[in-house]
Protein backbone atom coordinates (compact mmCIF):
# COMPACT_ATOMS: atom_id res chain seq x y z
CA UNK A 1 0.00 0.00 0.00
CA UNK A 2 2.97 2.44 0.99
CA UNK A 3 4.64 1.62 -2.53
CA UNK A 4 1.56 2.48 -4.09
CA UNK A 5 0.73 5.53 -2.42
CA UNK A 6 4.48 6.78 -3.05
CA UNK A 7 4.31 5.91 -6.79
CA UNK A 8 1.26 7.97 -7.28
CA UNK A 9 2.88 10.54 -5.53
CA UNK A 10 6.11 10.46 -7.27
CA UNK A 11 4.07 10.26 -10.89
CA UNK A 12 2.17 13.57 -9.58
CA UNK A 13 4.96 15.00 -9.33
CA UNK A 14 6.68 14.12 -12.56
CA UNK A 15 3.68 15.23 -14.45
CA UNK A 16 3.66 18.72 -12.73
CA UNK A 17 7.01 19.19 -12.90
CA UNK A 18 6.72 18.20 -16.85
CA UNK A 19 4.13 20.79 -17.10
CA UNK A 20 6.36 23.34 -15.25
CA UNK A 21 9.71 22.70 -17.23
CA UNK A 22 7.64 22.75 -20.53
CA UNK A 23 6.49 26.17 -19.80
CA UNK A 24 8.34 29.18 -21.51
CA UNK A 25 7.78 31.28 -18.80
CA UNK A 26 8.34 32.82 -15.04
CA UNK A 27 6.88 35.57 -14.62
CA UNK A 28 7.66 38.46 -11.18
CA UNK A 29 4.17 39.96 -10.19
CA UNK A 30 4.71 43.19 -7.61
CA UNK A 31 8.04 44.63 -8.02
CA UNK A 32 7.58 47.47 -9.15
CA UNK A 33 3.92 47.86 -6.99
CA UNK A 34 1.70 46.63 -9.71
CA UNK A 35 -0.31 43.94 -8.83
CA UNK A 36 -2.24 43.22 -12.23
CA UNK A 37 -3.00 39.18 -12.53
CA UNK A 38 -2.73 39.54 -16.18
CA UNK A 39 0.38 41.64 -16.53
CA UNK A 40 3.70 40.51 -15.23
CA UNK A 41 5.89 43.03 -14.00
CA UNK A 42 8.94 41.20 -14.84
CA UNK A 43 9.91 37.90 -16.62
CA UNK A 44 12.97 35.89 -15.74
CA UNK A 45 14.54 34.20 -18.74
CA UNK A 46 14.92 30.13 -19.48
CA UNK A 47 18.90 28.93 -18.93
CA UNK A 48 20.41 25.68 -20.61
CA UNK A 49 18.52 23.88 -18.00
CA UNK A 50 15.17 22.68 -18.37
CA UNK A 51 12.97 24.41 -15.49
CA UNK A 52 15.44 26.82 -14.09
CA UNK A 53 15.08 30.50 -14.70
CA UNK A 54 17.45 33.59 -14.35
CA UNK A 55 16.84 37.76 -14.26
CA UNK A 56 17.45 40.88 -13.00
CA UNK A 57 14.36 42.27 -11.48
CA UNK A 58 14.47 45.83 -10.35
CA UNK A 59 11.93 46.60 -7.46
CA UNK A 60 11.32 49.88 -6.86
CA UNK A 61 10.63 51.77 -3.49
CA UNK A 62 7.78 50.11 -0.99
CA UNK A 63 7.63 47.41 -3.73
CA UNK A 64 9.85 45.24 -1.96
CA UNK A 65 7.36 41.87 -2.06
CA UNK A 66 6.77 39.46 -5.12
CA UNK A 67 5.24 35.87 -6.19
CA UNK A 68 6.00 34.14 -8.91
CA UNK A 69 3.91 32.87 -11.34
CA UNK A 70 3.93 30.30 -14.50
CA UNK A 71 0.99 31.68 -16.28
CA UNK A 72 -1.00 35.18 -16.58
CA UNK A 73 -4.46 35.83 -16.86
CA UNK A 74 -6.91 37.20 -18.96
CA UNK A 75 -8.29 39.62 -16.49
CA UNK A 76 -6.37 42.02 -14.48
CA UNK A 77 -7.66 41.17 -11.10
CA UNK A 78 -7.92 37.41 -10.99
CA UNK A 79 -6.68 35.88 -8.39
CA UNK A 80 -8.42 33.15 -7.83
CA UNK A 81 -7.84 31.78 -11.47
CA UNK A 82 -4.20 32.78 -11.37
CA UNK A 83 -3.76 30.19 -8.14
CA UNK A 84 -3.20 27.25 -9.93
CA UNK A 85 0.02 28.70 -11.49
CA UNK A 86 1.36 30.47 -8.24
CA UNK A 87 4.41 30.05 -6.64
CA UNK A 88 5.00 31.34 -3.00
CA UNK A 89 6.97 30.83 0.37
CA UNK A 90 6.20 28.27 2.79
CA UNK A 91 5.78 31.16 5.43
CA UNK A 92 4.57 34.69 4.33
CA UNK A 93 6.25 37.32 3.43
CA UNK A 94 9.98 35.20 3.25
CA UNK A 95 12.90 37.69 3.25
CA UNK A 96 15.25 36.62 0.91
CA UNK A 97 19.22 36.72 1.13
CA UNK A 98 21.85 36.23 -0.80
CA UNK A 99 22.79 32.52 -2.28
CA UNK A 100 20.30 30.54 0.26
CA UNK A 101 17.94 28.68 -1.71
CA UNK A 102 14.43 29.15 -0.27
CA UNK A 103 11.63 26.72 -1.13
CA UNK A 104 8.86 27.68 -3.50
CA UNK A 105 5.30 26.45 -3.04
CA UNK A 106 2.66 25.73 -5.64
CA UNK A 107 -0.52 27.18 -5.09
CA UNK A 108 0.47 29.09 -2.69
CA UNK A 109 -1.14 32.56 -1.73
CA UNK A 110 1.47 34.19 -0.42
CA UNK A 111 4.51 36.46 -1.49
CA UNK A 112 8.46 36.66 -0.66
CA UNK A 113 10.57 40.08 -0.12
CA UNK A 114 14.25 41.22 -0.70
CA UNK A 115 15.77 43.43 1.86
CA UNK A 116 15.09 47.03 0.03
CA UNK A 117 14.90 49.07 -3.73
CA UNK A 118 17.37 48.11 -5.97
CA UNK A 119 18.17 45.55 -8.46
CA UNK A 120 18.47 41.98 -7.88
CA UNK A 121 19.43 38.51 -9.94
CA UNK A 122 17.03 36.18 -8.99
CA UNK A 123 17.22 32.28 -10.06
CA UNK A 124 13.98 29.79 -9.84
CA UNK A 125 14.36 26.41 -10.06
CA UNK A 126 11.05 24.23 -10.75
CA UNK A 127 13.29 20.93 -10.34
CA UNK A 128 14.47 21.78 -6.60
CA UNK A 129 11.72 24.01 -6.27
CA UNK A 130 13.64 27.11 -5.01
CA UNK A 131 14.10 30.72 -5.33
CA UNK A 132 17.29 32.12 -4.96
CA UNK A 133 18.65 35.70 -4.26
CA UNK A 134 22.25 35.57 -6.10
CA UNK A 135 25.04 37.99 -5.26
CA UNK A 136 27.35 38.25 -2.76
CA UNK A 137 27.31 40.70 0.53
CA UNK A 138 29.70 43.77 0.71
CA UNK A 139 33.49 43.42 2.61
CA UNK A 140 32.61 45.49 4.80
CA UNK A 141 29.74 47.99 6.19
CA UNK A 142 30.57 51.34 7.82
CA UNK A 143 28.84 53.67 10.60
CA UNK A 144 28.57 56.88 9.19
CA UNK A 145 28.09 60.16 11.22
CA UNK A 146 28.18 58.37 14.68
CA UNK A 147 30.61 61.42 15.91
CA UNK A 148 28.63 64.01 13.70
CA UNK A 149 30.80 63.63 10.76
CA UNK A 150 28.64 62.82 7.50
CA UNK A 151 31.44 62.88 5.16
CA UNK A 152 32.28 59.78 3.35
CA UNK A 153 36.19 58.26 3.99
CA UNK A 154 36.22 60.54 7.28
CA UNK A 155 33.21 60.19 8.85
CA UNK A 156 33.03 56.09 8.60
CA UNK A 157 33.67 53.66 11.61
CA UNK A 158 34.19 50.19 9.59
CA UNK A 159 31.55 46.93 10.46
CA UNK A 160 33.84 44.16 9.18
CA UNK A 161 32.14 41.23 8.33
CA UNK A 162 32.42 38.37 10.82
CA UNK A 163 33.26 34.56 10.39
CA UNK A 164 29.54 34.13 8.93
CA UNK A 165 28.61 35.85 5.93
CA UNK A 166 26.05 38.87 6.23
CA UNK A 167 26.83 39.41 9.58
CA UNK A 168 28.88 42.33 10.50
CA UNK A 169 30.11 43.54 14.08
CA UNK A 170 32.14 46.32 15.98
CA UNK A 171 32.50 48.43 19.03
CA UNK A 172 32.01 51.90 18.24
CA UNK A 173 31.68 54.98 19.94
CA UNK A 174 28.52 57.56 19.45
CA UNK A 175 29.00 61.15 19.94
CA UNK A 176 26.07 61.73 17.82
CA UNK A 177 22.67 60.28 18.10
CA UNK A 178 21.59 60.53 14.13
CA UNK A 179 23.75 58.09 11.88
CA UNK A 180 23.29 55.71 8.84
CA UNK A 181 24.66 52.31 7.86
CA UNK A 182 26.61 52.53 4.92
CA UNK A 183 28.21 50.23 2.17
CA UNK A 184 30.23 51.62 -1.22
CA UNK A 185 30.24 48.08 -2.56
CA UNK A 186 26.91 47.78 -4.06
CA UNK A 187 26.36 48.37 -7.83
CA UNK A 188 25.26 51.68 -8.67
CA UNK A 189 21.45 50.22 -8.87
CA UNK A 190 21.30 49.59 -5.60
CA UNK A 191 20.67 51.87 -2.40
CA UNK A 192 24.10 51.42 -0.57
CA UNK A 193 22.55 52.73 2.37
CA UNK A 194 20.61 51.35 5.21
CA UNK A 195 18.39 53.20 7.79
CA UNK A 196 15.07 52.47 9.71
CA UNK A 197 14.34 55.44 12.32
CA UNK A 198 14.54 54.97 16.18
CA UNK A 199 17.19 52.18 17.94
CA UNK A 200 16.36 50.84 20.78
CA UNK A 201 19.46 49.84 23.14
CA UNK A 202 19.91 46.19 23.52
CA UNK A 203 16.96 45.54 21.72
CA UNK A 204 17.02 43.98 17.57
CA UNK A 205 16.12 46.61 15.02
CA UNK A 206 14.61 45.78 11.71
CA UNK A 207 16.72 47.88 8.89
CA UNK A 208 15.99 48.55 5.59
CA UNK A 209 17.90 49.48 2.89
CA UNK A 210 16.79 53.26 2.49
CA UNK A 211 18.40 56.83 2.31
CA UNK A 212 17.12 57.75 5.95
CA UNK A 213 18.84 57.61 8.98
CA UNK A 214 19.29 56.15 12.50
CA UNK A 215 18.97 57.77 15.73
CA UNK A 216 19.49 56.88 19.26
CA UNK A 217 18.53 58.33 22.33
CA UNK A 218 21.61 58.46 24.22
CA UNK A 219 25.47 58.67 23.20
CA UNK A 220 27.49 56.08 24.39
CA UNK A 221 29.78 53.17 23.23
CA UNK A 222 27.86 50.27 22.17
CA UNK A 223 28.47 47.05 20.11
CA UNK A 224 27.35 47.35 16.95
CA UNK A 225 25.91 44.13 15.27
CA UNK A 226 24.23 44.27 11.23
CA UNK A 227 22.43 41.41 10.37
CA UNK A 228 22.02 41.51 6.37
CA UNK A 229 20.35 38.13 6.19
CA UNK A 230 17.87 38.97 8.12
CA UNK A 231 17.88 42.61 7.56
CA UNK A 232 18.67 43.64 11.67
CA UNK A 233 20.94 45.69 13.55
CA UNK A 234 21.51 46.06 17.75
CA UNK A 235 23.51 48.30 19.66
CA UNK A 236 24.82 46.41 22.47
CA UNK A 237 25.98 48.01 26.10
CA UNK A 238 26.12 46.05 29.11
CA UNK A 239 26.01 48.84 31.32
CA UNK A 240 23.55 50.42 29.45
CA UNK A 241 20.51 51.62 31.88
CA UNK A 242 17.96 52.71 29.69
CA UNK A 243 15.11 56.05 31.95
CA UNK A 244 12.31 53.71 31.66
CA UNK A 245 11.80 49.47 31.60
CA UNK A 246 11.14 47.89 28.15
CA UNK A 247 8.42 46.59 29.12
CA UNK A 248 5.23 46.62 32.02
CA UNK A 249 2.61 44.42 32.70
CA UNK A 250 -0.99 44.75 33.78
CA UNK A 251 -1.84 42.45 36.34
CA UNK A 252 -4.96 40.91 38.03
CA UNK A 253 -6.80 42.06 34.33
CA UNK A 254 -7.87 38.11 33.77
CA UNK A 255 -9.58 38.10 37.62
CA UNK A 256 -7.10 36.41 39.33
CA UNK A 257 -4.57 38.40 41.80
CA UNK A 258 -1.22 36.64 41.00
CA UNK A 259 2.15 38.80 40.93
CA UNK A 260 3.66 36.34 38.22
CA UNK A 261 1.63 36.61 35.73
CA UNK A 262 0.24 39.42 33.62
CA UNK A 263 -0.67 41.28 30.39
CA UNK A 264 2.77 42.76 29.13
CA UNK A 265 3.20 46.36 26.83
CA UNK A 266 6.46 47.50 25.57
CA UNK A 267 7.10 50.70 24.20
CA UNK A 268 8.34 51.01 20.71
CA UNK A 269 8.21 55.29 19.89
CA UNK A 270 8.06 56.94 22.66
CA UNK A 271 10.53 56.08 25.10
CA UNK A 272 8.47 55.29 28.21
CA UNK A 273 4.88 55.04 26.56
CA UNK A 274 3.14 51.66 26.09
CA UNK A 275 0.68 51.03 23.97
CA UNK A 276 -1.69 48.10 23.54
CA UNK A 277 -4.49 45.87 23.66
CA UNK A 278 -5.88 44.39 26.99
CA UNK A 279 -8.92 42.13 28.28
CA UNK A 280 -10.73 43.64 31.12
CA UNK A 281 -12.33 40.90 32.86
CA UNK A 282 -12.16 42.25 36.46
CA UNK A 283 -12.55 45.49 37.31
CA UNK A 284 -9.61 45.61 39.62
CA UNK A 285 -5.91 45.41 38.36
CA UNK A 286 -2.36 46.68 39.01
CA UNK A 287 0.73 47.50 36.99
CA UNK A 288 4.57 46.85 37.74
CA UNK A 289 7.09 46.79 35.58
CA UNK A 290 8.92 43.37 36.57
CA UNK A 291 6.75 40.21 37.46
CA UNK A 292 7.53 37.90 40.41
CA UNK A 293 8.95 34.43 40.49
CA UNK A 294 5.86 33.53 42.57
CA UNK A 295 2.12 33.93 42.26
CA UNK A 296 2.31 35.53 46.17
CA UNK A 297 5.59 37.52 45.65
CA UNK A 298 3.93 40.85 45.62
CA UNK A 299 6.53 42.38 48.08
CA UNK A 300 9.27 40.86 45.40
CA UNK A 301 7.83 43.57 43.29
CA UNK A 302 6.74 46.40 45.76
CA UNK A 303 9.95 48.35 43.99
CA UNK A 304 8.30 48.11 40.41
CA UNK A 305 4.74 48.66 40.31
CA UNK A 306 3.25 51.93 39.47
CA UNK A 307 0.30 52.65 40.95
CA UNK A 308 -2.29 55.98 41.68
CA UNK A 309 -1.11 58.90 43.27
CA UNK A 310 -4.29 58.60 45.69
CA UNK A 311 -4.73 55.38 47.52
CA UNK A 312 -7.36 53.84 44.68
CA UNK A 313 -7.78 55.01 41.53
CA UNK A 314 -11.20 54.83 39.76
CA UNK A 315 -10.28 54.27 36.17
CA UNK A 316 -12.81 55.94 33.65
CA UNK A 317 -12.66 54.85 30.36
CA UNK A 318 -11.26 57.80 27.76
CA UNK A 319 -10.06 59.73 30.18
CA UNK A 320 -6.60 60.56 31.47
CA UNK A 321 -5.35 59.55 35.14
CA UNK A 322 -2.14 60.19 36.97
CA UNK A 323 0.02 57.45 37.40
CA UNK A 324 3.62 57.26 39.75
CA UNK A 325 6.79 54.98 39.58
CA UNK A 326 7.15 52.91 42.77
CA UNK A 327 3.29 53.43 44.07
CA UNK A 328 1.78 50.11 44.80
CA UNK A 329 -1.78 51.05 44.89
CA UNK A 330 -4.12 49.52 42.46
CA UNK A 331 -7.01 50.67 39.88
CA UNK A 332 -10.39 49.92 39.58
CA UNK A 333 -12.16 50.35 36.68
CA UNK A 334 -15.96 49.85 35.05
CA UNK A 335 -16.99 49.86 31.75
CA UNK A 336 -20.30 50.47 30.69
CA UNK A 337 -23.00 47.37 30.31
CA UNK A 338 -23.25 47.99 26.17
CA UNK A 339 -19.32 48.45 25.46
CA UNK A 340 -16.90 46.04 25.25
CA UNK A 341 -13.77 45.26 28.12
CA UNK A 342 -11.64 44.78 25.48
CA UNK A 343 -9.85 48.26 24.65
CA UNK A 344 -6.18 49.60 24.14
CA UNK A 345 -4.37 50.77 27.03
CA UNK A 346 -1.75 53.81 26.85
CA UNK A 347 0.29 54.37 29.60
CA UNK A 348 2.76 57.36 29.66
CA UNK A 349 5.51 57.37 32.23
CA UNK A 350 7.50 60.36 30.79
CA UNK A 351 4.10 62.42 31.50
CA UNK A 352 2.33 60.38 34.56
CA UNK A 353 -0.47 59.65 32.82
CA UNK A 354 -2.81 56.70 31.50
CA UNK A 355 -5.72 56.27 29.20
CA UNK A 356 -7.36 53.30 28.66
CA UNK A 357 -9.81 53.50 25.34
CA UNK A 358 -12.83 52.66 25.40
CA UNK A 359 -14.88 50.88 22.49
CA UNK A 360 -17.57 53.66 22.28
CA UNK A 361 -17.68 55.71 19.04
CA UNK A 362 -20.39 57.99 19.98
CA UNK A 363 -17.41 59.43 22.97
CA UNK A 364 -18.07 61.96 23.91
CA UNK A 365 -21.53 63.00 23.61
CA UNK A 366 -21.83 66.49 25.26
CA UNK A 367 -19.02 68.44 26.68
CA UNK A 368 -15.94 66.20 26.76
CA UNK A 369 -14.40 66.53 30.65
CA UNK A 370 -10.72 67.08 29.30
CA UNK A 371 -8.98 68.23 25.90
CA UNK A 372 -5.72 67.02 24.35
CA UNK A 373 -3.36 68.94 22.29
CA UNK A 374 -1.23 67.17 20.08
CA UNK A 375 1.36 68.41 17.32
CA UNK A 376 2.63 71.27 19.21
CA UNK A 377 5.99 69.22 19.95
CA UNK A 378 6.40 68.64 16.92
CA UNK A 379 4.54 64.42 17.37
CA UNK A 380 1.76 64.15 16.20
CA UNK A 381 0.13 60.76 17.78
CA UNK A 382 -3.52 59.86 18.09
CA UNK A 383 -2.91 58.50 21.42
CA UNK A 384 -0.28 60.47 23.42
CA UNK A 385 -1.08 64.36 23.90
CA UNK A 386 1.20 66.95 24.20
CA UNK A 387 -0.73 68.44 26.85
CA UNK A 388 -3.85 67.77 28.58
CA UNK A 389 -6.47 70.47 29.02
CA UNK A 390 -8.89 70.08 31.85
CA UNK A 391 -12.32 70.99 32.40
CA UNK A 392 -13.47 73.85 34.35
CA UNK A 393 -16.57 74.81 36.81
CA UNK A 394 -17.79 76.25 33.98
CA UNK A 395 -19.53 73.52 31.51
CA UNK A 396 -17.07 73.84 28.02
CA UNK A 397 -14.81 75.64 29.39
CA UNK A 398 -11.37 74.06 29.51
CA UNK A 399 -8.08 76.19 30.72
CA UNK A 400 -4.01 74.40 30.71
CA UNK A 401 -1.03 74.55 29.33
CA UNK A 402 0.14 74.54 25.55
CA UNK A 403 3.82 73.90 25.30
CA UNK A 404 5.86 74.38 21.48
CA UNK A 405 8.77 73.50 20.45
CA UNK A 406 10.30 73.71 17.35
CA UNK A 407 11.32 76.30 14.66
CA UNK A 408 8.79 79.96 14.90
CA UNK A 409 5.98 79.97 12.53
CA UNK A 410 6.56 76.49 11.83
CA UNK A 411 4.97 74.95 15.07
CA UNK A 412 1.28 73.51 14.18
CA UNK A 413 -0.92 72.11 16.41
CA UNK A 414 -4.20 70.27 16.94
CA UNK A 415 -7.17 70.00 19.65
CA UNK A 416 -8.99 66.46 20.40
CA UNK A 417 -11.74 65.85 22.04
CA UNK A 418 -10.89 62.54 22.91
CA UNK A 419 -8.17 60.00 22.06
CA UNK A 420 -7.89 56.86 20.01
CA UNK A 421 -5.64 54.36 18.12
CA UNK A 422 -6.46 55.41 14.81
CA UNK A 423 -6.98 59.05 13.01
CA UNK A 424 -10.40 58.43 11.74
CA UNK A 425 -12.21 58.08 15.44
CA UNK A 426 -10.01 61.14 16.59
CA UNK A 427 -11.17 63.48 13.63
CA UNK A 428 -14.42 63.30 14.31
CA UNK A 429 -14.33 64.88 17.08
CA UNK A 430 -11.09 67.06 16.27
CA UNK A 431 -11.40 71.05 16.59
CA UNK A 432 -9.35 72.43 12.99
CA UNK A 433 -9.45 75.48 11.48
CA UNK A 434 -11.06 75.86 8.23
CA UNK A 435 -7.85 75.53 6.06
CA UNK A 436 -4.29 73.53 7.55
CA UNK A 437 -2.07 76.27 8.39
CA UNK A 438 -4.06 78.89 9.32
CA UNK A 439 -2.24 81.70 12.47
CA UNK A 440 -3.04 80.93 15.51
CA UNK A 441 -1.91 84.30 17.07
CA UNK A 442 -1.08 84.77 20.85
CA UNK A 443 -3.71 86.97 22.62
CA UNK A 444 -6.53 86.84 19.70
CA UNK A 445 -9.63 84.38 19.17
CA UNK A 446 -8.59 81.12 17.40
CA UNK A 447 -11.91 80.29 15.67
CA UNK A 448 -12.49 76.18 15.13
CA UNK A 449 -14.42 75.54 11.91
CA UNK A 450 -15.78 73.12 9.34
CA UNK A 451 -12.57 72.06 7.34
CA UNK A 452 -13.06 72.83 3.64
CA UNK A 453 -11.53 69.67 2.72
CA UNK A 454 -10.27 67.46 5.80
CA UNK A 455 -9.11 68.05 9.43
CA UNK A 456 -6.17 70.70 9.60
CA UNK A 457 -4.13 72.14 12.27
CA UNK A 458 -3.24 75.88 13.30
CA UNK A 459 0.30 77.23 12.67
CA UNK A 460 1.08 79.01 15.79
CA UNK A 461 3.04 82.99 15.20
CA UNK A 462 4.51 82.89 18.51
CA UNK A 463 8.33 81.59 19.84
CA UNK A 464 8.69 78.44 21.49
CA UNK A 465 7.89 77.98 25.07
CA UNK A 466 4.74 77.09 27.65
CA UNK A 467 1.59 78.95 27.06
CA UNK A 468 -2.07 79.36 28.72
CA UNK A 469 -4.60 78.03 26.60
CA UNK A 470 -8.25 78.69 27.19
CA UNK A 471 -10.59 77.18 24.96
CA UNK A 472 -14.89 77.59 24.93
CA UNK A 473 -16.63 75.36 23.68
CA UNK A 474 -20.37 77.03 23.72
CA UNK A 475 -19.39 79.29 21.06
CA UNK A 476 -19.62 78.19 17.54
CA UNK A 477 -17.67 74.99 17.05
CA UNK A 478 -15.09 76.56 19.33
CA UNK A 479 -12.74 79.54 20.44
CA UNK A 480 -9.71 79.06 21.22
CA UNK A 481 -7.04 81.99 23.18
CA UNK A 482 -3.99 81.56 23.69
CA UNK A 483 -2.06 84.04 25.84
CA UNK A 484 1.14 84.84 27.65
CA UNK A 485 2.05 82.65 31.03
CA UNK A 486 0.89 84.95 34.08
CA UNK A 487 3.54 86.10 36.36
CA UNK A 488 4.58 83.96 39.00
CA UNK A 489 6.91 86.35 40.85
CA UNK A 490 10.63 86.93 40.66
CA UNK A 491 12.99 84.44 39.85
CA UNK A 492 16.60 84.78 41.58
CA UNK A 493 19.49 83.96 38.87
CA UNK A 494 21.24 80.62 39.77
CA UNK A 495 18.45 79.17 41.04
CA UNK A 496 16.95 75.95 39.42
CA UNK A 497 13.36 75.76 38.08
CA UNK A 498 11.15 73.92 40.28
CA UNK A 499 10.12 70.54 38.63
CA UNK A 500 6.95 70.71 37.04
CA UNK A 501 3.47 69.48 39.59
CA UNK A 502 0.85 67.07 38.53
CA UNK A 503 -1.90 67.82 39.55
CA UNK A 504 -5.31 65.45 40.53
CA UNK A 505 -8.35 64.88 41.80
CA UNK A 506 -9.60 62.58 44.53
CA UNK A 507 -10.20 59.68 42.17
CA UNK A 508 -6.80 60.17 40.27
CA UNK A 509 -7.95 61.90 37.48
CA UNK A 510 -5.04 64.09 35.89
CA UNK A 511 -6.13 67.27 36.18
CA UNK A 512 -3.28 69.18 34.14
CA UNK A 513 -0.11 70.94 35.14
CA UNK A 514 -1.43 74.13 36.37
CA UNK A 515 -2.76 74.47 39.79
CA UNK A 516 -6.67 74.43 40.43
CA UNK A 517 -8.02 77.71 41.45
CA UNK A 518 -10.17 75.88 44.29
CA UNK A 519 -11.46 72.60 45.24
CA UNK A 520 -9.54 69.62 46.74
CA UNK A 521 -6.86 67.95 44.86
CA UNK A 522 -3.62 65.76 45.03
CA UNK A 523 -0.05 66.79 44.34
CA UNK A 524 2.92 64.86 45.22
CA UNK A 525 0.95 62.81 46.73
CA UNK A 526 -1.01 64.91 49.19
CA UNK A 527 -3.67 66.39 49.56
CA UNK A 528 -4.26 70.07 49.28
CA UNK A 529 -7.59 71.60 50.16
CA UNK A 530 -8.47 75.31 48.70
Amino acid sequence: MKKSLLKLFMSALMIMLATVTASAQCYILGNDGNWQTDKASAELQKTDIDGVYEGEVTFATDALYFTIVTKLTEEPNDWLGLLEYRYGPVEADQLLSYNNPETIVGKMDASFKVPGAGTYRLRVDFNAMTVTMLGTYPSSLYVLGSKGNFEPTIGEEPLPMTETEGVYKATIEFTNTIFSIISSEYSASQINRFGGGKVIINRDKNIERSESYFSITKPGTYDVTVDLRNMTMKLYSETYVPDYPDNVYFLGTDGSKVANDGVKLTWEDEEGVYTGWVYFESNKFYISSALASTPDGWDEIKDYRIGAPTATCNVEPNLTVGVEKGVDTEFLIEFPAETSSYACVTLDLPNKRMTIYGSDPNYPQGYPKELYVVGSTGKWYTNIPANVIPATDVPGIYEGEITFEGESSFMYFAIFKRLAIDWDTVNATRLTPAKDGDPANINENIYAEEPAVSPGAWNFTGEPGTYDIRVDLTQGMGVIRISEKAETGIVAPNIKTPAKSYYYDLNGRFLGNVEPQKGIYVVKGKKVIK
